[in-house]
């Protein structure tokens, strides 16, 4: 019985890794090219670091609902502790198009400065970096 067992086991090893090398096939860009990621980065201190990113989804989810573009964000905090987002526009215009409407919208401006206030810095004091993906 033991070896039916090691001999069964050892054949289903063979096959999990027989398909190791497919696995960089099977990885998918994080954006095409002309699609823009866009980086949002802020100093938090690291006891305002969970009520900032609440307020981040926040943002988001307001986002979903209002915004006349459509694009994908997700939040989170970077290996240094910042705090901030990562977003997917389908474009530069749409990117464009979104700071557009972003700028325009009291609430979402409100919003962002909240967060802001939250961590002790204000708006201007986040890093933006823009990526087009080529």
């Amino acid at each position: 019985m033991k070896y039916l067992v090691s001999t069964l086991m050892i054949f289903c090893s063979f096959s999990i890794f027989s398909g190791h090398h497919k696995a960089g096939e099977m990885l998918m860009p994080v954006a095409k090219p002309g699609q823009v990621i866009v980086i949002y980065r802020g100093e938090c201190p690291s006891g305002k670091v969970d009520e900032s990113i609440k307020m981040v989804k926040e943002i988001i989810a307001y986002e979903r609902k209002n915004s006349p573009v459509s694009y994908s964000s997700s939040p989170g905090v970077w290996s240094d502790g910042n705090i901030g987002a990562v977003d997917l526009h389908d474009s530069l215009e749409a990117m464009e198009k979104a700071f557009a409407w972003q700028a325009d919208d009291k609430k979402w401006s409100g919003l962002y400065d909240e967060v802001a206030k939250t961590c002790g810095i204000t708006v201007e004091d986040f890093d933006v970096y823009n990526l087009v993906a080529r």
